[in-house]
């Protein structure tokens, strides 16, 4: 009696548990991106940029060679300070994700103005910069810069 009892409670938290996988699956396979998506998706278009050299990636400071304002070779960082996703009315893209970063240039914070990153255009060429955003397509499943 023991015996089977145990069976049972044993078979009941497997079924529990894996139905609790199933059900976190279906949720982000279907539901709203996370805020670590969209952080990792930002990281992965930094790493993409044929410009980037040496990326790696320590939480949300990633760090880089690339080239520097004046043609020259540079030790690049960039730490993501914020994301936020907000809901659009776009039935294709239902979500719009802003990423806020701090870009270093060896020790020198890169500043933007009001309409300038001020960055290396070989940087920017992917689509990031200091205040940046991209959209959730829908059917790829992917943040789209």
């Amino acid at each position: 009696m023991a015996r089977s009892t145990n069976l049972r409670n044993g078979l009941t938290r497997r079924i529990v548990v894996t139905a609790g996988v199933i059900v976190t699956l279906l949720t982000t396979a279907c539901g709203k991106p996370s805020d670590r998506d969209l952080r990792e998706s930002f990281a992965q278009q930094m790493a993409a940029n044929k410009f980037v050299k040496d990326f790696q990636k320590n939480g949300d400071d990633l760090t880089f060679t690339g080239p520097g304002a004046d043609g020259t070779v540079i030790k690049w960082r960039v730490h993501i300070d914020s994301s936020v996703i907000d809901d659009t009315k776009d039935a294709d893209k239902p979500y719009k994700g802003t990423v806020k970063s701090s870009w270093y240039a060896g020790t020198y914070k890169v500043e933007p103005d009001r309409r300038e990153s001020n960055l290396p255009l070989e940087l920017i060429s992917t689509g990031l910069a200091q205040d940046c955003w991209a959209a959730w397509n829908k059917t790829t499943k992917q943040w789209e810069w």
